[in-house]
């Protein structure tokens, strides 16, 4: 389909057998993806065991597939809050297996995030959403794990169609 970019953004947990873990990050690689954006923070190491995260990592550098790191932040990267001194140890342990972070997302102060970890938002401030974007200004296409996109899915019709008949409401 000439798509040149084929990134994928996961947690890289989704098996505990090494064997598994190697195979898909092959499939990977023979698929076309040539870049994965690895989530790694306090945040999802608190469910998902880190070794197998790492293994994957290995599993994919060993593929040759860039891979960087991509940390959530509470408050600012530069806060000192004990999520960020979390995710700044664990990103040393991939830094340390050659592994680049991206400068990660900044956690916005609403649903859950409010709701868990108000405490470390200042009260006082009426934060604004950077992660808002119009939706008449496609830059990606995201899919789910069954195909869904735009309100349609890659399975009963093409990609071209569902885009065509996007609607922004």
């Amino acid at each position: 389909m000439n798509i040149p970019k084929r990134e994928l953004i996961t947690n890289g947990y989704f098996s505990k057998d090494i064997g598994r873990i190697k195979e898909v990050a092959h499939m990977l690689a023979q698929s076309g993806v040539n870049g994965i954006c690895l989530s790694v923070d306090a945040f999802h190491q608190e469910t998902i065991p880190l070794e197998y995260v790492k293994e994957f990592a290995m599993a994919v550098l060993d593929e040759n597939i860039p891979i960087h790191t991509h940390p959530a932040w509470l408050v600012s990267a530069d806060d000192d809050n004990p999520y960020n001194l979390k995710t700044r140890e664990l990103l040393n342990e991939f830094s340390e297996m050659g592994i680049e972070q991206s400068s990660g997302n900044v956690i916005f102060p609403s649903g859950n995030a409010l709701k868990y970890l108000g405490e470390y938002f200042d009260k006082n401030i009426d934060y604004h959403n950077p992660y808002v974007e119009d939706a008449r200004n496609m830059k990606t296409i995201s899919f789910s794990a069954k195909g869904d996109v735009l309100g349609g899915n890659i399975y009963d019709n093409s990609i071209l169609d569902i885009i065509n008949s996007y609607n922004v409401r």
